[in-house]
């Protein structure tokens, strides 16, 4: 072989090495279900939750003590949530476990749904939230609720467990 098909040879091989398309990896968008539940179950903390009604504004996080702020839910990919006690419990015989429940989303995504909430010692049924914000890191929604027949909007902040 000669100098100059050994180069044709070369050339026709590097062109052939070079021109194969490289597989394109393709990451698919987490699920509003991911995003809230994981691949199982996904942890979150309420760190932020505003009750108002006309000029009034209630913080009801902060007004609450710890053994009530600490609780920590729990929302699985089976559309069940939990609230459980967390490190401190306001009365030590209570059991850990404090709310088993069902939550869903619209079909859009856009709303996401509770059958059953408590919160300050009140019971909510069939609760449907506006979705402010669903990422990784932090849930808000919000949504209206009646106590004492009167109107509150109400804001909820939540934080992933980490």
């Amino acid at each position: 072989m000669t100098f100059k098909n050994i180069a044709v040879a070369l050339t026709i091989m590097l062109i052939t090495i070079f021109s194969c398309k490289k597989s394109e990896i393709v990451v698919k968008p987490k699920t509003k279900t991911e995003f809230l539940a994981g691949t199982g179950s996904k942890s979150w903390k309420n760190t932020k939750a505003i009750a108002t009604n006309g000029g009034l504004t209630i913080d009801l996080v902060n007004s609450q003590p710890t053994c009530v702020v600490d609780n920590i839910l729990t929302f699985s990919t089976t559309k069940t949530y939990e609230i459980r006690e967390g490190a401190t419990k306001c009365n030590t015989a209570d059991p850990d476990l404090v709310l088993k429940a069902n939550w869903s989303f619209n079909a859009d995504e856009t709303k996401f749904s509770v059958d059953k909430i408590s919160f300050q010692g009140f019971k909510f049924d069939n609760v449907s939230f506006d979705i402010v914000e669903l990422n990784d890191v932090i849930f808000i929604g919000k949504t209206t609720l009646a106590l004492n027949n009167v109107n509150y909007a109400f804001s909820a902040t939540f934080e992933a467990v980490k």
